[in-house]
Order: C-alpha cells, then structure tokens, then sequence
C-alpha cells in the first residue's frame, strides 16, 4: 500500500477540484500513472505531476499528505471513506464535502463550506474554517448528517446551519447566524458568538462555555433532568483532551449548565447549554 505525498510546487493561478485527491484511490495507482492523474479546474484541467512533486513510500494504511499552501484546492476529502488525508498548509472551499469516513487533517485555514453535508468520520482544522462549516449546499435541506468537525481556530457565519447529526467543535468565535436552522446534533463553542444565536433551531444542544451578551429573544430559560445527558456529554467531550481540545474537555459533569429552550418561533425543542457562567 502506498502512502502518497504531494510537495506543491507550482500554483495554477485558478481554482482546481481536488475531489480525485483520496487517499484510497491514489493508493491503488502506479507510480508512472499519478503524475498524469487529471484534474478538473476552472474551465480547463490540468495533470497532477504539473502541480506537485509526489513521493512515494509504502505503508500498512492508506495515506495522503499535501505540503504547501494548497488555498485554491477545492473539494479536497470530498466522498471520502476511509484512510488518512492531511494538508500541511491550507485548503480550498469544500473540504470534507459529504465524507463519510477516515480522518482530514488541516493544519492550516479551510474555505467556505468546510465539512458540508458530511456523514461520517472527523474532519480537524487547525486554523479558521470560513462561512457555512457544516451547512447544506445551497438549495439542500439539510446540512451535516454525522461525523466530526473539529475548528480550532475560528468558525464564519453560518456554522452548522440545516445541521441534522454529529458533533462540530470550535475552540474560538463563531459568526453570526452560529446552529441557525439547527435539525439536530451538537454544536459547542469555546469563544463568542455573533448575532442570532440559534436562529430558527428547531432540536439540538449548542454548548456555549461563555455567555454570550445577549440571550436570543425566543428562548427561555429552565428545564430540568438532563442531568444523566449532561454526564455523558461532558465524559464524550473529555475525550477530546487529546486532540488539542482542553476547553471542552475541562467541563465537569457534576456541574450543570444553564440551560434555554428554544428557538420558540419554531418548534422551540432546541436547547442552549451555557457553561461556566
């Protein structure tokens, strides 16, 4: 099995679909056949060798690493299902896009769209992710189904918007419109939030560990007995002590947020968790 790594070397001075760049297929290649593996970009293609340096190692797993500043590489770890993709540097818009399994690796800032529709496996970004993380694609319904997004940086506007299943964390701030349209799932911030919190969330939790300056209008304060939910979140939460994710994984399990119900404007199901406060 061959573990593939792409150095950068030359930019394409256009956006290019990354989405052929998986760890399983490209382990399946020659090594005559990679450098002439096509990618699509914007309006014309280009051939992998034309864009990367790419050596070649054997490894009991499937893997793919890309070095250097890849900003204009869109869709990277779209559909993937197993194996390990690593970027060491930044990523285009898309990445992660309906993945359902394996882990992505982004040691720097993502695009827009970063983890959208995704299903399955874990998707970590080191830096900032931009608009719409864990959203729909425009015109869909429902946005992320499963999985796990790890920010440790700062999320854009829109994060986990239509948001259906999974855990999104984000070590810094949110942007405006953070969970708006929530289905279900967790969402939990360790820095601030912009406006319109929750914003049509009809069920889900989003766990803030500061308050924010103002409580969204249509949700209200009480509820009792999740104190056995709360419990087994906290200890799911401390396992992300490991990956660089201390603030979430500090939270007690013996002692309880505040908690809001809400959004009340739709089916008000949804719940607030403010931690710390």
């Amino acid at each position: 099995m061959n573990a593939i790594t792409l150095r950068v070397k030359n930019a394409p001075g256009f956006r290019v679909d990354g989405s052929k760049l998986l760890p399983v297929e490209l382990a399946a290649a020659s090594r005559a056949d990679l450098p002439r593996v096509v990618l699509q970009g914007a309006g014309e293609t280009c051939a992998l060798g034309d864009l990367f340096d790419i050596a070649l190692t054997q490894d009991d797993k499937p893997s793919l690493t890309i070095e250097g500043d890849a900003c204009w590489l869109d869709r990277i770890g779209a559909n993937m299902t197993e194996g390990t993709l690593t970027v060491q540097g930044n990523a285009g818009d898309y990445a992660g896009l309906k993945m359902s399994g394996g882990e992505l690796h982004i040691e720097g800032d993502a695009g827009a769209f970063a983890a959208c529709e995704m299903q399955g496996g874990r998707l970590s970004i080191h830096g900032d992710a931009g608009d719409f993380a864990a959203g729909a694609l425009p015109g869909d319904m429902e946005g992320m189904a499963g999985g796990t997004l790890a920010i440790h940086g700062n999320a854009g506007a829109r994060l986990a918007d239509r948001m259906r299943r999974g855990t999104v964390l984000v070590a810094g701030d949110a942007g405006d419109f953070a969970a708006s349209r929530l289905i279900a799932g967790s969402v939990c911030v360790g820095g601030e939030v912009g406006a319109h919190l929750g914003y049509g969330m009809r069920r889900g939790t989003v766990l803030l560990t500061h308050a924010p300056s103002r409580i969204p209008p249509t949700f209200t304060e009480g509820g009792r007995g999740f104190d056995v939910f709360w419990l087994l979140f906290t200890r799911m939460l401390a396992r992300e002590r490991t990956r660089g994710l201390a603030s979430f994984a500090a939270l007690a399990g013996d002692v309880l947020p505040r908690r809001y119900a809400g959004d009340l404007a739709v089916d008000g199901r949804g719940e607030l968790l403010i931690a710390n406060s």
